[in-house]
């Protein structure tokens, strides 16, 4: 079964942070390519959509989304070779040369199913290596902000006394964070 939404996400983020990569997954991309995937949807309108979690009647409700994550710079994705996804029908996939077949999003107008309001983008890889001066952690609340912050911050010396030993040490946050509590995002239970 599935555990409470936030556990499994949350786990899956500090495993990304420890490692400073995100693993390349098939999982919904046609075709079997690897990929990494990104949303371009703004920040506030994702606090939106996880706050659909405190009306979801049953676990089967709850968004496919946890407010848990990564974000990059479009123009840093771009240079590792991310690409927005192509919206088509599913007929246009054979049209597509085989280097751009990991773009392809179904697309049919009056199908049930609509991704794009996703905006996504794909890298076509087996990891895709963070730099944390790219890189802004996305977390539900202010503690976590903080946990992110300080968890994994690197102690540096901040001087030396005259036996050779640091003097003062303070840490240097090795990821930055932001919290969705301060778009919005209240009471959802983490």
């Amino acid at each position: 079964g599935k555990s409470i939404m936030g556990d499994d996400a949350s786990s899956v983020l500090n495993k990304i942070l420890l490692e400073g990569k995100i693993l390349g997954s098939s999982q919904w991309i046609r075709g079997g390519y690897k990929c990494v995937c990104f949303t371009e949807s703004p920040i506030t309108e994702l606090a939106a959509i996880f706050s659909l979690a405190k009306i979801a009647a049953d676990e089967s409700q709850r968004p496919r989304y946890e407010p848990f994550g990564v974000a990059v710079t479009k123009e840093w994705l771009f240079s590792k070779g991310g690409r927005p996804v192509i919206y088509q029908s599913e007929s246009e996939f054979a049209l597509l040369p085989e280097e751009m077949r990991y773009r392809h999003v179904r697309y049919e107008p009056g199908r049930r199913i609509d991704h794009t309001w996703e905006r996504e983008w794909r890298i076509r890889t087996e990891e895709l290596i963070l730099d944390p001066k790219q890189t802004l952690v996305v977390v539900p609340t202010a503690d976590h902000a903080y946990d992110v912050t300080y968890g994994y911050s690197e102690p540096e010396p901040d001087g030396y006394g005259s036996d050779g030993q640091p003097s003062c040490v303070y840490h240097a946050p090795k990821w930055m964070a932001v919290s969705l509590d301060l778009f919005g995002l209240h009471e959802i239970g983490y």
